[in-house]
């Protein structure tokens, strides 16, 4: 069902409420499905990903759907490759052309038993044994936060060597340190990490906001001088990567002023304007905060600054192909798009805004929803082709928005 988002007057002075970190709740359920002791988890996240794997972990059904969500799926897959029974996993049909054969083949070499059958992965769970494992970390880290949170219920642990170029470390950064707060023995030596064996202890856990959920809020800021934004829940002290948007919006600026409760984050105005357009071209490196991309390159749409993005190459294995999906968007409003097998460039001093009422198609991907609604500011009205997709990781957004 479509969604029209009006006009959104500048400057935005606001308090925002931003969901729970979905990455840090989801992998906290897996800790928390695998300890004998059960804990609890408050401000768990919302999103539809997390609720789903929520579900499927009490095990009540031997067939899982795992929706949209690439983390459910592979959290999933590894989890249930260790749990007695034999399970049916899937999901949506742009889920299932995702990568995940690495896993596969990892949890595979582990002593796993998965086979796909046409619709579905066919998962014999059962106690594995562990070992050395050397697994291609270029396509997703997913694929070694899923192994890392079952490894230790392995006999022998786990010695897994990440091989290739490393993307989203930041991801298993979080997944080890929430690993060694509920007491399991992690050690990182170079690119090889080990797991011993144990038992995860019961501990806890308030779950902290989303930080790339705040991208969309530091888009706004930057698009509307003068505003005042405070979002809820943030910490300066993150396990969430994506921490770093903080910084990575000052050369918009956008400055930030953090406090107990979370920080406030402003816009310079007129001196900072004069200061961005003298820039000649930014230069992003979103190897570790990928999902940070949609924001920084539609704000550097929106502002008319020419940008290259570095360490794009698993950007378009994603809910959509991102990378692609982000040049025919902004190739529509009148901006060049460039692309390499591991670049994307943009070149935005024609883009177009007016007062026109853009209309927008999401692709499926909630990235995009998010991304574009701060544009909001600048057209008249911006019609969305699909109100739920926001679900995926931020339900209330459009309330926040409308507010």
């Amino acid at each position: 069902m479509p969604f029209i988002l009006k006009h959104i007057a500048s400057p935005v002075v606001k308090e925002i409420n931003l969901p729970a970190s979905k990455s840090i709740s989801n992998r906290l359920l897996i800790v928390h499905a695998l300890c004998e002791r059960k804990f609890k988890i408050e401000n768990l996240s919302k999103a539809n990903d997390t609720k789903i794997l929520k579900q499927a972990l009490q095990l009540k059904n031997k067939v899982i759907d795992a929706g949209e969500g690439g983390t459910t799926l592979r959290f999933l897959l590894a989890f249930l490759s260790c749990k007695d029974g034999e399970w049916k996993l899937s999901g949506s049909r742009r889920l299932m052309e995702r990568p995940i054969k690495p896993l596969v083949d990892a949890l595979t070499k582990l002593g796993g038993e998965i086979k796909w059958k046409k619709t579905h992965w066919l998962i014999k769970g059962k106690s594995l044994a562990g070992g050395k494992l050397t697994i291609n970390s270029s396509v997703s880290s997913q694929f070694i936060s899923a192994l890392l949170l079952v490894a230790p219920t392995f006999k022998t642990g786990l010695q897994l060597t990440l091989k290739g170029k490393v993307v989203s470390s930041s991801y298993i950064d979080m997944t080890i340190n929430l690993m060694r707060e509920c007491g399991i023995n992690v050690s990182v030596k170079e690119k090889t990490i080990s797991v011993s064996p144990g038992k995860y202890h019961s501990k806890n856990f308030s779950v902290e906001a989303d930080w790339s959920a705040a991208s969309y809020f530091y888009e706004l800021a930057a698009l509307n001088s003068g505003s005042k934004i405070f979002l809820k829940g943030l910490t300066d002290d993150s396990l969430q990567g994506d921490r770093v948007v903080a910084e990575m919006f000052e050369v918009f600026g956008v400055k930030s002023s953090f406090n107990n409760n979370g920080v406030l984050i402003s816009s310079e105005g007129l001196a900072a304007t004069t200061q961005k357009r003298s820039a000649h071209k930014l230069i992003f490196d979103i190897k570790d905060c990928p999902d940070l991309f949609p924001a920084l390159v539609v704000t550097c749409a929106a502002e008319k600054i020419n940008a290259t993005f570095k360490n794009t190459s698993h950007l378009n294995s994603k809910e959509s192909e991102r990378a692609n999906v982000f040049a025919i968007l902004l190739q529509s409003l009148n901006c060049k798009v460039k692309q390499t097998k591991n670049t994307f460039s943009i070149t935005s001093i024609g883009f177009k805004s007016e007062t026109q009422n853009l209309k927008l198609n999401t692709y499926k991907d909630h990235r995009i929803a998010l991304s574009f609604a701060p544009l909001a500011s600048l057209f008249s009205s911006i019609t969305f082709d699909n109100e739920k997709v926001v679900n995926k990781s931020f339900p209330d957004f459009w309330k926040v928005l409308e507010k």
